[in-house]
C-alpha cells in the first residue's frame, strides 16, 4: 500500500506544470569609467537566486515568476550595493552600473583605520603621492578631453648616461576615436645630448570605453622608436619606461636603438593571449662600448648592427581578470600562474651577408599567499639563443617578460656582466603583511612592509658564441664580460616596500663572483614600484 503512495505522488508530479524562469542577461560596469566589473554578484533581493559574473561582468540570471516583483541586488568588491527596480528589466541585455565605494583614507592614514588628524606634512605626502599615482593628466576638461599628457612618473629621470632626462608625451582617448589610437613621447638628455622619441599608432579591433589596452586587447600596432637600450638590462621588446633608473648599471653598455615594428596582440576569455610582430631594428653603440672584431691582423669596427625580426609569444594567465580605470587596468586575482613563452627568427644584417638565428624564451611566475603573514612571489625563466649572434643578441640576467609579480630585478651585476646564450634564473621575494611593522605605529602609518629576496641566475656560453673558437664572424665581447663558472650568480636583499604605497628601500648583497673587477659587493636601493 506504501509504494502505491509513493507511486501516486510521483505521478502527480510528473503532472505538475514546470517552474516558469525569466533569463535576465547583461554586464556590470564601473559608473565612473564604463569598463567592466568583473567577478560581481547579481542575485534577487532576500533570496538566495543569484549569480556571480565572468571575467568581462557579463552574467546570465534565471529569476522563477514568483520572485518577479522582487528587486535585483548587484555588488563588487570595492562598490556600493546597487538595486534595480523590476520595472527597469524591461530592457535587455541589462546594465548594471555600480558606484564605487569613497575611500576616504589618505595614503598615511594608520593601517587600522582608526581617525586621526593628519598635519600639513601628510596632507602634502599624501597629494604628492596621489599625483605621482595618476600616471596622466587630461589635456582639457576631463569629461570631454581627447588627449591625456604622460607619463607623469617619468617626466624628469636620471641616468648615468642621459645625466637628467626629461620626457614628455600625449595619448589620445576614445573620444577621438573609439577604434584608432596614436601616442607617443619626446625626451631628452642633457648629459649626452641626445633627442629620442617614440610614435605609435594602434587599431583595435574591439570598441574602446577609453584607452587601447583596455581588457580584452585585440590591436593592431605601428610603432617606431629611437631611445636609449641596454642590452643587459632590458628585454628585446622592453619599452623604456622605468620610473626610477638612478641607479643603472649600463654605463657605457648601452646603445641606442632606433627601430619600426608591426605586430597584433589578442587576449581571449580564456586566460590565453598572444602576440605577433615582425621588427627591424639598428642599434648604435653608446660612450665606450664597440662593436669591434678582432683577428690576427687587424681591428675592424661597426659603426651599428642592423636586425631583423619576426615572433610569435603566447601568455596564460589561469582566470585572469581586471579592474579597469582611465589608463590603467588593476588585476583581481594576482594569484593565479602566468606562463610566457615565445619564439622568434631573426636575421642579422653584416658585410657578410644576413645570418639567421632562433631565440627561444619561457617564463613561469607564480605569488603565493601566506595568510596573514605576507606573499612569496616566484619567478622561474629559460633563454635560449640557438645559434652564433653578436653579442648585443646573448642573453642576460635581467631580459625577463614582466607581468604582475613585483619588479626583482638584479641590481648589482654590470648591465653586460655575464654573457651566454643558454640561460637560466629564479627569483623569489617575500613581503610580509602583519609581521613587526604593521606593529609599530610609525612604519603602519607608512604602510611600510617587510621584504626580503634573494635571486640566482646561471648560463652558459657555448663555442659557436666565442669569438675565439666560432668560425662565425663575431664581434668580440666586451673586456668586463664574464662566462659564468661553476655556481650560479646569487643576490639577496631585505628592506622596506610599499612606503607610501609607491617606495621600496633594500640593501642588497652579493654572494658570488665577488672578485670580479668593480664588483659591488653591497648597496642601499632606492626604487619606485607602481
Amino acid at each position: 500500500m506504501k509504494r502505491l503512495q509513493i507511486l501516486f505522488f510521483l505521478v502527480l508530479m510528473s503532472l505538475q506544470l514546470p517552474a516558469q524562469y525569466r533569463e535576465i542577461s547583461g554586464v556590470v560596469v564601473d559608473a565612473h569609467y564604463s569598463t567592466p566589473v568583473p567577478y560581481a554578484a547579481v542575485f534577487v533581493e532576500h533570496t538566495q537566486v543569484g549569480v556571480v559574473a565572468g571575467n568581462l561582468g557579463e552574467f546570465t540570471l534565471h529569476i522563477p515568476d514568483s520572485l518577479s516583483n522582487k528587486r535585483l541586488v548587484s555588488v563588487g568588491e570595492g562598490y556600493r550595493l546597487t538595486y534595480i527596480s523590476p520595472e527597469n528589466l524591461v530592457e535587455l541585455p541589462l546594465r548594471i552600473a555600480l558606484t564605487p565605494q569613497e575611500n576616504e583614507k589618505g595614503l598615511l592614514s594608520p593601517s587600522d583605520g582608526a581617525a586621526r588628524e593628519r598635519g600639513k606634512a601628510a596632507l602634502l605626502l599624501d597629494k604628492a603621492a596621489r599625483f605621482v599615482m595618476s600616471d596622466w593628466i587630461p589635456l582639457g576638461n576631463p569629461q570631454s578631453n581627447k588627449f591625456d599628457f604622460g607619463r607623469v612618473q617619468t617626466l624628469p629621470t636620471y641616468n648615468p648616461i642621459e645625466g637628467v632626462r626629461l620626457r614628455a608625451g600625449v595619448a589620445s582617448n576614445a573620444r577621438l576615436n573609439p577604434h584608432l589610437f596614436v601616442r607617443g613621447y619626446m625626451a631628452y638628455g642633457f648629459k649626452d645630448q641626445q633627442l629620442k622619441y617614440r610614435g605609435e599608432a594602434i587599431w583595435s579591433l574591439n570598441r574602446r570605453v577609453y584607452h587601447e589596452d583596455e581588457f580584452l586587447k585585440n590591436n593592431l600596432r605601428l610603432v617606431y622608436e629611437k631611445d636609449l637600450f641596454s642590452p643587459g638590462e632590458m628585454h628585446p621588446r622592453a619599452l623604456n619606461d622605468l620610473l626610477l633608473i638612478t641607479y643603472r648599471r649600463s654605463l657605457n653598455e648601452a646603445t641606442y636603438r632606433n627601430f619600426a615594428e608591426i605586430s597584433h596582440e589578442r587576449e581571449h576569455k580564456n586566460g590565453l593571449a598572444h602576440t605577433l610582430w615582425l621588427r627591424r631594428s639598428r642599434l648604435v653603440p653608446q660612450g665606450e662600448l664597440l662593436f669591434r672584431r678582432s683577428n690576427e691582423s687587424r681591428v675592424d669596427l661597426f659603426d651599428e648592427l642592423i636586425t631583423s625580426e619576426a615572433g610569435l609569444m603566447f601568455r596564460y594567465s589561469f582566470e585572469e581578470a581586471y579592474i579597469q580605470q582611465k589608463r590603467k587596468r588593476i588585476p583581481v586575482d594576482t594569484s593565479s600562474p602566468v606562463l610566457f613563452l615565445s619564439h622568434s627568427i631573426g636575421y642579422t644584417n653584416l658585410p657578410e651577408g644576413e645570418e639567421a638565428y632562433h631565440r627561444t624564451e619561457f617564463s613561469a611566475q607564480k605569488r603565493f599567499y601566506l595568510g596573514s603573514t605576507g606573499r612569496l612571489d616566484a619567478v622561474g625563466e629559460f633563454s635560449k639563443v640557438w645559434n652564433a649572434v653578436p653579442f648585443p643578441l646573448l642573453v642576460y640576467p635581467n631580459q625577463r617578460f614582466r607581468h604582475h609579480i613585483e619588479n626583482n630585478a638584479f641590481f648589482l651585476n654590470r648591465a653586460l656582466e655575464f654573457v651566454a646564450d643558454e640561460q637560466y634564473t629564479v627569483r623569489t621575494t617575500f613581503v610580509g603583511d602583519e609581521l613587526l611593522l604593521s606593529r609599530i605605529p610609525l612604519m603602519a602609518a607608512f604602510r611600510a612592509k617587510e621584504l626580503i629576496s634573494l635571486r640566482a641566475t646561471y648560463g652558459r656560453l657555448s663555442d659557436k658564441n666565442d669569438p675565439l673558437l666560432s668560425s662565425y664572424p663575431l664581434f668580440d665581447i666586451p673586456e668586463k664580460s664574464f662566462r659564468y663558472g661553476s655556481v650560479p650568480y646569487v643576490e639577496g636583499t631585505v628592506g622596506l616596500t610599499n612606503l607610501l604605497g609607491l617606495l621600496r628601500i633594500e640593501y642588497v648583497h652579493r654572494f658570488t663572483y665577488r672578485d670580479h673587477p668593480d664588483a659591488l659587493l653591497g648597496r642601499v636601493r632606492v626604487d619606485v614600484t607602481l
